[in-house]
């Protein structure tokens, strides 16, 4: 592949993103002029700090898809590792003790994953679909089905607090998107990552250690999902065994519409970002209008079903003019 076709196919994921930038604001402004409380100072505060966890477990699946892998067990280890340390804590643990345990467990946990896909020899789908029945089924054992709630104030200010009226998960997720986009595009990690889902074969014959980066891909997941965990049970004082269902659809499907390609190599973390935003602001508009819980559920599966035709479209588009 030339240098000129690849500085053409750069152009393409800067346009793209340009692009999702314009149908962010064109929608808030659509939204605003339907319902005026869209539009309000809290409620766009409010729509930044729902996002805030999706963001961050977004940034870590934009590596797991730029890798060509997929995770599904992300919310079943999110409830797991919370309702594990929010006993610990409220049992007299340390907080700071059980902040460094979520983020062992989710690191550890998400290792072992990568273990399984890459030494086993598990597909992505069928290991990750394992491990989320069986991390969900354990967190259901632990907590027998009890809510955990009251953190000390601590912790709270990770999810409720504020700096200078900017909600604090606010700037932590869009302080850790800054890190993912460095991480991604201007490091060897990064580099091996888009390698590796673009050629797999051809990335070992240049002395990169797939296997190995590929654990260390889903072990960085294991540790935005304890980050994420950690600011929502936090925003909601609360955590129970079903906390994280079906937040692998919201976390894919932000890290889609954003622009990663499904076949792995290519990917952008601030596409990754907007299409977070962009589905809490649909989200947020829903309930804003009075939408039935289980009318968003459907209406978020066609936004995913959307999404992937235009991904595979645009993938097509791209092979054939590189």
């Amino acid at each position: 592949m030339s240098e000129l076709s690849i500085g053409h196919a750069d152009k393409k994921w800067i346009f793209q993103g340009i692009g999702l930038t314009i149908v962010v604001i064109l929608l808030a402004i659509i939204f605003s002029f339907i319902n005026p409380k869209f539009a309000t100072t809290t409620n766009l505060l409010n729509i930044l700090t729902q996002a805030s966890y999706y963001i961050i477990l977004a940034v870590g699946m934009t590596f797991v898809i730029a890798a060509a892998g997929i995770d599904l067990s992300v919310g079943s280890l999110l409830a797991l590792i919370t309702v594990v340390n929010f006993e610990l804590i409220k049992g007299g643990l340390n907080p700071i003790v059980g902040v460094i345990l979520m983020f062992l467990m989710g690191g550890i946990l998400g290792a072992f994953t990568g273990y399984l896909i890459t030494y086993i020899n598990i597909p992505p789908f069928i290991a990750t679909l394992g491990v989320m029945v069986s991390l969900r089924g354990l967190a259901l054992v632990h907590s027998a089905g009890k809510m955990h709630y009251g953190l000390p104030e601590s912790l709270t200010w990770f999810g409720q607090g504020e700096i200078l009226g900017i909600p604090v998960p606010v700037l932590i997720s869009l302080i850790f998107a800054l890190f993912g986009a460095w991480l991604f595009n201007r490091t060897k990690f990064g580099l091996h990552v888009r390698s590796i889902g673009g050629n797999r074969e051809a990335a070992r014959l240049v002395g990169i250690n797939v296997k190995m980066i590929e654990i260390l891909v889903y072990c960085f997941m294991g540790l935005c999902v304890a980050l994420g965990g950690l600011i929502m049970i936090a925003r909601i004082d609360s955590t129970q065994a079903t906390i994280g269902t079906s937040m692998e659809i919201h976390v894919i499907a932000a890290v889609i519409i954003g622009g990663t390609s499904l076949f792995g190599g290519k990917g952008t973390i601030f596409g990754t970002l907007l299409g977070a935003i962009l589905l809490s602001m649909m989200t947020n508009a829903l309930v804003i209008a009075g939408v039935d819980y289980f009318w968003q559920l459907f209406i978020m599966g066609i936004i995913v079903l959307i999404a992937v035709t235009i991904n595979n479209f645009r993938d097509r588009k791209l092979s054939f003019n590189v």
